[in-house]
C-alpha cells in the first residue's frame, strides 16, 4: 500500500445540491455506511493478480445507438443515457466470473478536475488523470437499480481514464463529439443533442479493451452501494484540451462552477486486483 497525494483547488463552500450531496469535500462529509469494498482505490498494475482474471465480452457494442443521444448537466456531472440500438437491443457486457449473466448499459457520466488539478477518481500506478468516464451497466437479473444495489454483482462499471492534450495522439471522434457538446449545457438541467450517431464501440477505438484492471468495489456517489464490479482500462483516452475546458464552465444548483467532481481514494483493505493481458502483452 502506498500513499497517493492529490493537490486540488477548493470549491466554494455552500449548500448541498438537489441530490443531497456535493463534491466540496470529495465525499468526506457524505453519510456513507461502507464496509470493506468502497471505491475508488489506488490501482497498481505491477502488484496485481494475473491468473484467473475475469474476462469481458462486449455485446451489441458495435451497433449504432438509436436517436436522440443527448448530454445533460445535472449539476453534479455530465450524463448521457444509453438507449437501445437501432435494431432494438441494449448494449451489454458479460463477465466470465459471473457465468452467463448479462449487464445492460444504462448511462455514461464524467468526473473531472479544474484548470489547476486532476480529476480522475481512480489512481493508476501513482498517477491521477485529468478525468474519468464511467459506463454503468446493471445486472439484468435485477428489476431495478434499487434491487441491484443490494447485491455484490448488481452493477458493472467500465472506466476510461482521460488526458486532455493540445495535440491528442489517442483520441476518438465519438468522445470528442460528446465533449464538444458540453459547451452548450453550462447551466444546470440544460440538455443538448449530439450531432452525430455512434455506437459504444466508437468510444473505445483507440483503447486496448483487453488490457484492464478489475476489482470488486462500490458505486462512487451516495449511498456508495458495495455492488459494483470495476474494469479500469489501462490505455488512457486523449481529448483535445479545447473540448475538455467545456467541463470547467458548468454551473450547479448554487450557480457555482462544477469543479473537482471526484470522490477521494478509499482504503483497498487488501482486496484482490486482477490484471488482464493486453493484445500484444505476454504475462
Amino acid at each position: 500500500m502506498f500513499l497517493v497525494v492529490r493537490s486540488f483547488a477548493l470549491n466554494n463552500p455552500g449548500t448541498r445540491s438537489h441530490f443531497g450531496f456535493n463534491y466540496d469535500k470529495h465525499g468526506r462529509d457524505w453519510d456513507v455506511k461502507g464496509g470493506q469494498r468502497q471505491s475508488p482505490i489506488a490501482l497498481c498494475s505491477y502488484n496485481s493478480i494475473t491468473c484467473s482474471v475475469p474476462k469481458l465480452k462486449f455485446v451489441n457494442y458495435n451497433k449504432i445507438l438509436s436517436d436522440p443521444l443527448s448530454v445533460i448537466n445535472n449539476g453534479l456531472t455530465v450524463l448521457m443515457r444509453i438507449p437501445k440500438t437501432v435494431e432494438g437491443a441494449l448494449p451489454s457486457i458479460c463477465i466470465s466470473s459471473e457465468g452467463e449473466q448479462v449487464f445492460e448499459a444504462q448511462q455514461l457520466h464524467f468526473h473531472w478536475g479544474s484548470e489547476l488539478s486532476k480529476g480522475s477518481e481512480h489512481n493508476l500506478d501513482g498517477n491521477f488523470y485529468d478525468g474519468e468516464v464511467h459506463l454503468v451497466h446493471k445486472n439484468s437479473c435485477y428489476k431495478s437499480n434499487q434491487e441491484a444495489a443490494l447485491h455484490q454483482n448488481g452493477f458493472a462499471v467500465l472506466a476510461l481514464l482521460i488526458r486532455h492534450l493540445k495535440d491528442p495522439e489517442n483520441e476518438t471522434p465519438a468522445m470528442n463529439e460528446i465533449c464538444k457538446q458540453v459547451s452548450e449545457i453550462s447551466e444546470m438541467d440544460e440538455t443538448n443533442r449530439l450531432d452525430q450517431s455512434m455506437s459504444l464501440e466508437d468510444l473505445f477505438v483507440s483503447v486496448d479493451t483487453d488490457k484492464y484492471l478489475t476489482y470488486e468495489g462500490s458505486l462512487t456517489t451516495p449511498p456508495c452501494a458495495e455492488a459494483a464490479i470495476w474494469f479500469v482500462f489501462q490505455t488512457p483516452l486523449d481529448v483535445p484540451k479545447e473540448h475538455w475546458k467545456n467541463f470547467w464552465q458548468l454551473r450547479d444548483s448554487r450557480d457555482q462552477r462544477v469543479l473537482n467532481t471526484y470522490r477521494e481514494l478509499q482504503n483497498a483493505h487488501d482486496r484482490p486486483v486482477y490484471r488482464s493481458k493486453g493484445k500484444n502483452e505476454k504475462l
